[in-house]
């Protein structure tokens, strides 16, 4: 005999384990996540109910994150799915055997999709009323006869590749949850265990995607920048990233402090995923050059902050006086991103860009923002703000920042 903890949403559990909680199910959450509750059941009587619930929208964020995306999910099916099937199907104390000729990842979520949104009490109950000549996959899909590693029907090298691939069928507001209630009342663990921290550091050392992802960037400002705005537009997903720290570390700050970094990392030949983001300006472009030499390994994403649109006639000031000009790749810091409300001064007007350097190597001007230290304090006060009423300003023009974080979720596709 023993206990049974699952994983799923809703009735439909993607996955069981016997007399522990599978440690792969458990890199998708963190404590934070645990919800003790004590419910009555059928019979009127107090019982314990102990999980992890996260909601299906930040789950997919998490995965992702982690590099199990969609895309690669569709990848690891055409993989390890042929493309036709042959299995034997009971119903009623019959057996038949069936083929399935074009078996796809696509075919394989529309399947999946009407039996999850089947008008029944429970999904099972739409097998009893389904032809397997009719509908093959879905029977397929259904069956309790897997071999290895194929849950519903999706053979994979990872289950989380499998998991990413489910949640697509689910509303993003629902809770996709481990239930690990059973292994309480059975005495295997308790309560207050912290399974997931317990389980993460277990497995850190031999699971790289596993661990925090490093974030560097040239300088504190962005690094405060980048945790905060993620801490507030995307909580579920800021504990899988580690930030730089400038102040205990007392490091250097500039692009080719940056630059320097990125070879310190290189040549210690660390594993870890490692994200480092430049600005978008010249001296940015200038200090990159002394990586053109340099083999960047497949853990280390060199990145910059994206091209805004809304910078292409932005106010400069030169010789000849204030002057529009497109300052993309050559003026575009972190305060070019924090949204054209933070950008404005109390008339009104844009705090303008001011032309300093030039290189000489790029042929091009170097610009910077007038007024950093003010276009700074006021968005750390919207943020304070933000925290202290825990309400997002959706008036806010969250634009340019929202632009670095997607292209940060998405470094590892």
């Amino acid at each position: 005999m023993g206990e049974y903890a699952s994983i799923g949403v809703r009735e439909f559990d993607f996955c069981v384990s016997k007399n522990h909680i599978n440690p792969i199910w458990l890199t998708l959450y963190r404590e934070s996540d645990k919800k003790l509750k004590t419910i009555l059941d059928e019979d009127n009587e107090e019982r314990r109910i102990c999980e992890y619930v996260s909601t299906v929208k930040n789950i997919k964020l998490r995965l992702d994150v982690m590099g199990f995306t969609l895309k690669k999910a569709n990848i690891e099916f055409d993989l390890h799915n042929e493309s036709s099937q042959h299995f034997w199907f009971g119903k009623n104390l019959k057996a038949v055997e069936v083929e399935i000729k074009e078996y796809s990842f696509e075919k394989w979520l529309e399947s999946l999709k009407a039996i999850v949104n089947a008008p029944y009490k429970h999904y099972l109950d739409y097998m009893d009323d389904i032809s397997v000549e009719d509908f093959p996959i879905q029977c397929f899909i259904m069956r309790e006869d897997y071999e290895g590693e194929s849950i519903f029907g999706f053979a994979s090298t990872d289950i989380r590749y499998v998991f990413r691939a489910l949640l697509e069928v689910f509303d993003e507001n629902e809770d996709c949850k481990i239930d690990f209630s059973s292994l309480v009342d059975g005495g295997w663990c308790y309560e207050d265990d912290n399974l997931c921290e317990e389980t993460l550091n277990a497995i850190a050392e031999s699971q790289i995607s596993n661990d925090k992802i490093i974030i560097l960037t040239e300088g504190s400002s962005d690094i405060s920048i980048l945790k905060r705005s993620m801490q507030v537009l995307y909580p579920a997903v800021v504990d899988y990233y580690s930030f730089m720290d400038f102040n205990t570390s007392n490091a250097s700050g500039s692009a080719s402090a940056l630059v320097t970094y990125i070879k310190a990392f290189i040549g210690s030949k660390l594993k870890n995923r490692i994200i480092a983001v430049f600005d978008n300006d010249t001296a940015a472009n200038e200090a990159m050059r002394g990586l053109n030499k340099v083999e960047v390994p497949n853990n280390i994403r060199v990145l910059t902050y994206p091209n805004l649109d809304s910078v292409k006639n932005y106010p400069t000031l030169g010789p000849h006086g204030i002057v529009t000009a497109n300052i993309n790749g050559l003026a575009c810091s972190i305060e070019l991103y924090l949204g054209f409300d933070i950008l404005r001064d109390e008339n009104g007007e844009l705090f303008p860009v001011q032309w300093k350097g030039y290189s000489q190597s790029l042929n091009k001007y170097q610009g910077e923002i007038l007024n950093k230290e003010l276009i700074l304090q006021k968005y750390y006060t919207f943020l304070n703000d933000i925290e202290k009423s825990e309400i997002l300003d959706t008036n806010h023009d969250w634009y340019g920042v929202d632009k670095i974080l997607q292209m940060i979720f998405k470094a590892y596709e």
